[in-house]
């Protein structure tokens, strides 16, 4: 290929606890990729991932991303941190007073036990009042006390959340001048420390300093996993930074990235991958569920976009970054299943990829939700990622008759049926709480189900659910991914003010925070290989004004007077409370590009043994390969749709077509007919 004929690519990535996933595109050929996550370092199923996407443009490793313009990555790599209480020890500095109750209005910290030791925790006697003035300036000799002590007890990184500081930061910078006056950043001995104001503007100094602690503990490993990945990257021909997903839906380099807004990113951008192909089939309400192989994330669309949660709560502690809202359960291909007390119980743990399920022939010890279905004949052992491994049907039967059949009296095949309904049942009751949210009847929401898993359970969950329309993708499994390319490089920037707009100062206040915005804002782009003309920027600014709080959007620093004169005209008295500034640098995104839909011609099939629930037996069932099946072509269930790394299980009473997307439209009929193509 020569070097004109060059198109440029994108690569976007995903790594889950199971799986590490890619998705590659030159704007008009997709492929993906799929390979084990590897626990022990990230970074070797990332870069195994994207030498997989290169060798499927027929590119060298190093070719490839020489050509390639943007790499984006989600992660779990903060959530796996906090999952396996493996982050440092954090000190933690508040006002003096709020040692116990760490500001939380009911006296009660929350969960910050499972991060935070009680004990690691000082106060100092500082004051900053309600309108940001200073009244108690910060002893030097109490701030180095703290830190000496939190030291000694063992604190790795230290975070610092002030009362007010969100008006007023002065006393949590004028703690890190002292800090770093006795420990310079060049000694050995220097103090990581994060300040709460720069992690967030939240008003609320609880959710303000759970955000910093949490910020704190997650920063060190996933600073260690993002710079990696970005290092191997470039040693490999990558031309431009590493870009880092958050939970928003943006993306920044590794160097702009704040490890709290990762949490939860590829669930989140999924979401948003669903929302824009919601768009593209004129869908209005939709219910999207990704299975993996450690959880199910849940999300519900009604319009164009999907909301924003302000003040997420994860794990007990509400954290004061805004993210697109998912709902996460135990609930994947790897979720373990055990009988206690005579009853069969399905996940919320996980056997991840490593030892994984027990056909997996890594040592694993305890049956699964993919050991049930490879029993039941739904999966093909010599057709798992694409033949690359094949799965132990042998091991699979022997843990699944010794762990859940004998406890239960029943058969092997049984028992799988069993794990099989369970797990159905447990995410059709997660949808239908997400759906019951809303005031639409779960009959009007198409179900996109994707992951790995999302589309051999879709059919049933859907029934559960009440839900008649289902639509699956080609990319499905690896659809966080895909998400994660619909993303645009998008900074956000917001800036507490607590000015009164009677003040004749407050306007120069206002124009002077708004142009140190615009500066910082666009020399991060150009860090990032953007400049001013590929560029969207956009201001908003908060008042509180008698009524409550009004927002007033502009576009340009420009119209500040004009904004600021009519803010004091309508709302005499009110106060300027924050200013957020958006920056970003739009992304095309790859889209299935429209085609015939009409007959085409019937490709063979193989057939197979299937059992589909607990009551019936197993039947003969045909098995397709999906890029044997034309767009238009449709079919009666039972059958089986096989790519190389998913499954679409059309159950009997359901039928499934292809449209002219290539996507795969399964819907609920009084039919029955036996896998039958039908000509349309």
């Amino acid at each position: 290929m020569s070097t004109i004929e060059r198109k440029l690519y994108t690569a976007d990535f995903d790594i889950g606890g199971t799986f590490t996933d890619g998705f590659f595109t030159d704007g008009t050929l997709a492929h993906r990729a799929k390979v084990f996550t590897t626990p022990h370092d990230l970074t070797e199923g990332f870069l195994g991932c994207l030498q997989l996407g290169a060798e499927a443009f027929g590119e060298s490793l190093n070719g490839f991303l020489g050509f390639t313009h943007v790499v984006r990555l989600s992660t779990t790599l903060g959530t796996n941190t906090l999952l396996q209480r493996r982050g440092p020890k954090v000190g933690l500095i508040v006002t003096a007073g709020s040692e116990a109750n760490l500001y939380a209005p009911d006296g009660n910290p929350g969960a910050f036990e499972s991060i935070l030791d009680p004990r690691f925790v000082r106060g100092l006697n500082e004051a900053v009042d309600e309108t940001g003035k200073e009244s108690v300036f910060p002893p030097s000799s109490e701030v180095l006390t703290a830190v000496r002590e939190l030291l000694e007890m063992g604190a790795r990184i230290i975070a610092v959340s002030l009362r007010n500081s969100w008006r007023n930061p002065i006393h949590e910078k004028r703690v890190r001048e002292i800090v770093l006056e006795r420990y310079p950043v060049h000694y050995m001995r220097s103090v990581p420390l994060q300040l709460a104001h720069e992690i967030t503007s939240s008003d609320d100094d609880h959710s303000r300093t759970n955000t910093v602690v949490l910020n704190a503990y997650l920063h060190r490993d996933l600073s260690r996993g993002l710079y990696k990945a970005d290092d191997l990257a470039r040693q490999n021909g990558m031309r431009h930074p590493l870009l880092v997903v958050n939970a928003a839906g943006g993306s920044a380099r590794v160097a702009k990235t704040v490890a709290v807004q990762t949490m939860s990113s590829g669930p989140a951008v999924a979401v948003r991958g669903a929302a824009i192909i919601a768009k593209q089939l004129k869908l209005d309400h939709v219910v999207c569920a990704d299975m993996g192989g450690t959880s199910l994330d849940v999300a519900v669309i009604d319009g164009a976009e999907p909301s924003l949660v302000e003040m997420p709560e994860i794990h007990g502690m509400k954290i004061a970054v805004p993210v697109i809202s998912t709902e996460s359960i135990g609930a994947g291909g790897g979720s373990i299943a055990r009988v206690v007390d005579g009853k069969l119980r399905v996940g919320p743990d996980s056997a991840g990829s490593v030892p994984g399920p027990a056909c997996y022939g890594k040592g694993g010890q305890n049956p699964t939700v993919t050991d049930a279905n490879l029993v039941l004949g739904l999966i093909e052992p010599a057709n798992f990622l694409g033949g690359r491994m094949r799965l132990d049907l042998d091991r699979a039967r022997e843990v699944l008759a010794k762990r859940i059949g004998a406890p239960l009296g029943v058969d092997v095949e049984s028992a799988a049926a069993m794990i099989r309904a369970c797990v159905n049942t447990t995410m059709a009751d997660e949808i239908r709480k997400r759906i019951d949210l809303s005031a639409t009847s779960p009959s009007q929401y198409a179900f996109f189900a994707f992951g790995g898993g999302g589309m051999l359970h879709a059919c049933d969950i859907a029934e559960e659910a009440g839900i008649t329309k289902v639509v699956g993708f080609p990319f499905g499994s690896v659809f966080s991914a895909f998400g994660s390319s619909t993303v645009d490089v998008w900074h956000r920037y917001p800036r507490s003010l607590a000015l009164q707009i009677d003040n004749p100062w407050s306007e120069s206040v206002l124009i002077n925070t708004v142009e140190g915005l615009l500066t910082q804002g666009r020399l991060d782009m150009k860090g990032e290989g953007f400049e001013e003309p590929e560029l969207s920027e956009s201001f908003q600014l908060v008042v509180e004004t008698a009524d409550g709080r009004e927002d007033f959007v502009f576009k340009s620093i420009h119209d500040v007077p004009g904004i600021y004169d009519a803010v004091r005209t309508s709302h005499p008295g009110s106060e300027l409370r924050e200013v957020v500034f958006d920056i970003r640098a739009e992304m095309p995104t790859w889209l299935p590009a429209p085609g015939y839909a009409g007959p085409g011609e019937m490709p063979g099939s193989t057939v197979r043994k299937v059992r589909w629930s607990k009551d019936g037996p197993a039947v003969a069932t045909p098995v397709f390969k999906l890029e044997n099946l034309g767009k238009g072509s449709s079919m009666s269930g039972p059958a089986l749709i096989e790519t190389k790394d998913t499954v679409f299980a059309v159950k009997s009473g359901w039928s499934s077509r292809i449209d002219q997307f290539g996507n795969i439209v399964m819907e609920s009929n009084s039919s029955s007919g036996e896998g039958q193509l039908i000509d349309r």
